[in-house]
């Protein structure tokens, strides 16, 4: 069989096509794996109702469904971008590394607040005993509301949960040099809560010292967009339980509070990554 010179071309065609594709350098992609990175950024959180037990000498009662926000500070210059003020908002910072292009492990700090609003009506069970508060004497259950000269209870110095993050990386997006990317993260976090409680009950306590006085866990997910290769911003949301069955209240070791309750957190943060 003879074939034509219009066949012998084609053939020629497909195979320098072939072969120029199969030479052709594979576009880069975003690269993670080895690298360090280091963030800071501030939070907004929201906690579900929560029983407050409250016990010590003369005193064992539960407060049900109280009520708690946040306390962030007002948006400004001042506040935010200050060397000297940058410690007062709801913040974070951690450092982590990435085993792969995929999977990052990593340790930070949440620096929460958590506030008991005041004047709510509160369920009050378990008694008071005179010796302790005449005001508040009793052993009914009953309705009570919470004002300054009964309690004010506060860990906003704050809710610190101390954790472990494990992340997971999604590449959505990158620009044709690799420098720019987008990320889908999801992950799961747990740690140990150190709060510094600032609380007051019948009128007596402190600022209490920092102390270990339980444990959080939960699940995040968020968008990480990186620039420039290294530097990158994160919008990110955590859901977690918070577990603390040892509260400092009025400053001496004999007086105590526990409590549970969930809590969701909207972080915004900046960030580096460092290495090869």
């Amino acid at each position: 069989m003879q074939l034509s010179l219009r066949s012998l071309l084609a053939a020629l065609c497909v195979t320098l096509g072939i072969a120029a594709i199969a030479q052709a350098p594979t576009p880069p992609k975003p690269h993670l794996k080895g690298r360090w990175f280091l963030y800071w950024g501030y939070n907004r959180a929201q906690f579900t109702k929560s029983n407050i037990h409250f016990s010590g000498p003369d005193y064992d009662f539960i407060l049900h469904d109280v009520v708690a926000t946040d306390e962030p500070k007002g948006l400004t210059l001042k506040n935010y971008f200050t060397p000297k003020r940058i410690w007062l908002p709801q913040y974070n910072y951690r450092i982590g590394y990435f085993l792969n292009d995929k999977w990052s492990l990593s340790l930070g700090l949440d620096h929460m607040k958590y506030v008991v609003a005041q004047y709510q009506d509160v369920e009050l069970t378990g008694y008071i005993s005179a010796q302790r508060s005449a005001a508040y004497a009793g052993t009914e259950a009953h309705t009570v509301r919470i004002t300054p000269d009964f309690l004010q209870y506060e860990h906003t110095d704050g809710l610190n949960l101390v954790s472990v993050d494990g992340d997971h990386y999604d590449l959505m997006w990158h620009s044709g040099n690799a420098r720019q990317a987008l990320y889908l993260t999801e992950g799961l976090f747990v740690g140990p809560l150190i709060p510094r409680s600032d609380v007051r009950l019948f009128g007596v306590g402190l600022n209490n010292k920092f102390h270990l006085a339980g444990y959080g866990a939960g699940a995040q997910v968020g968008a990480t967009f990186v620039g420039f290769g290294r530097v990158f911003a994160r919008a990110q949301v955590r859901a977690g339980y918070i577990e603390l069955p040892s509260v400092l209240t009025t400053g001496t070791d004999v007086d105590r509070a526990r409590q549970r309750f969930w809590f969701v957190q909207e972080n915004m943060v900046i960030g580096v990554q460092i290495g090869k």
